[in-house]
């Protein structure tokens, strides 16, 4: 959690900081969210603030219902167990949901991360916006009611979504995928409906954010490259913070110029990098091969079965799709690539081309410490990016002041 400890570093360096009692109390949530339980003299110790400081953020954040106390944990240096706490799970919930092309992943977690119940949508986001989320609310309405939960536990709410996304204003900027999405608040049409903040981001990018947490702060930067109807990427800096650049367009690849192709993409420009490398534009180029159609589900199962074809196109694509990717190694330099999505899940044949291209193509002080790997949350990963993300914003500055703000408060959730 490298953004944590930058302000860790900034609590400790300057004190000027000291007297902004959310931010303080954010990380000191933070830090017990991240660790099983936390003593109060290791708080103490990795935010250099004093234990009687510590002790009155500790108070707020246990009356507010988000912190705990864990009961007494390993001995200290004086050889009694210390006191420990833990993030609550009694506090509230959060609803994620990682949309996709043609369905939607839903589930309801707890602040500790346990997952509490989960759900599909079976409908495609070409049906527009109001449609597909007002199923999406339907569907996260049963689930609480499934779980004897109701509106007012929820704490946040995020979204991942198929397409380029603002996720400052909470919202899709011109979709390739998502007709009736431009510029639809995503974020003040879920707020308003649940009354908690919302976090919307692209879903590569909480992808990308799963694949970073499940190795605790190691293998940073990561790159994510997702490949399905579209082609992806979210990039996790030093600092365990996705890249979203100045308007939240950073890592979006699949519109990347390839020279020698002039094929059409859904964008309207040609030769962009989803128009040769995504399934759908391999299965075509494979029923072109084979003299009949091949659909994108029959490609992935021709692949499987290691059918010559078959491999013979997805190894020429993943050439291609490696040629782009050494480009990126060169600029940003990352610790691990994660390669993902069915057609990666299908062969071996797509990460082991990348990998050889990637090594011959970029620069050896890029790759002499790169690894490049399948996904380890596969499916998941949306999901797991998801709950950090919504994790996040519960304990932010503005969320722990939003959590425990007192009675008569107007503070309006994120969105509206």
């Amino acid at each position: 959690m490298g953004s944590l400890w930058t302000e860790v570093a900034l609590l400790i360096d300057d004190q000027s900081l000291a007297p902004n009692a959310h931010a303080a109390r954010s990380v000191i949530a933070r830090l017990i969210a991240d660790s099983p339980q936390l003593s109060r003299a290791e708080i103490v110790k990795a935010t250099g603030l004093a234990r009687s400081t510590i002790d009155k953020h500790l108070g707020v954040l246990m009356d507010a219902g988000l912190v705990e106390d864990a009961g007494l944990g390993r001995q200290d240096a004086r050889g009694r167990p210390a006191q420990v706490f833990r993030i609550s799970a009694k506090r509230g919930v959060l609803l994620v949901a990682d949309v996709g092309a043609t369905a939607s992943h839903l589930a309801i977690t707890t602040l500790d991360k346990v997952v509490v119940a989960r759900a599909e949508v079976d409908i495609d986001v070409a049906v527009g916006p109001e449609k597909l989320l007002e199923a999406v609310c339907e569907a996260f309405m049963e689930l609480l009611a499934q779980n004897s939960l109701g509106n007012p536990d929820v704490l946040g709410i995020s979204i991942g979504l198929p397409g380029p996304v603002d996720s400052k204003l909470g919202m899709v900027v011109r979709p390739p995928l998502m007709p009736g999405w431009d510029g639809f608040l995503v974020c003040r049409f879920m707020a308003s409906y649940f009354h908690a903040d919302v976090v919307v981001d692209n879903n590569v990018n909480l992808m990308a954010l799963g694949e970073a947490r499940t190795y605790y702060g190691k293998h940073l930067p990561l790159l994510m490259i997702y490949i399905d109807t579209g082609i992806g990427a979210g990039f996790v800096g030093e600092d365990g913070r996705v890249l979203h650049g100045a308007d939240g367009s950073a890592a979006d690849i699949g519109h990347v110029q390839l020279q020698d192709s002039d094929a059409l993409c859904r964008c309207g420009n040609r030769g962009c990098l989803e128009a040769v490398a995504s399934v759908g534009a391999i299965a075509s180029r494979l029923s072109t091969t084979v003299a009949h159609e091949v659909a994108p589900e029959d490609l992935l199962t021709s692949l499987a079965r290691g059918e010559a074809a078959a491999v013979s196109v997805v190894r020429e694509t993943a050439a291609r799709l490696g040629c782009v990717i050494a480009n990126l190694v060169n600029f940003c330099n990352p610790a691990r690539i994660v390669v993902g999505g069915p057609i990666a899940e299908a062969s071996e044949d797509v990460l082991a081309q990348v990998r050889s291209v990637v090594y011959q193509q970029a620069q050896p002080l890029a790759t002499r410490n790169l690894s490049l790997v399948h996904s380890a949350l596969g499916d998941e990963a949306g999901l797991v990016g998801g709950m950090v993300s919504a994790i996040e914003q519960v304990l932010s500055p503005r969320g722990i002041a939003y959590h425990s703000r007192g009675p008569g408060s107007d503070m309006q959730p994120l969105g509206l």
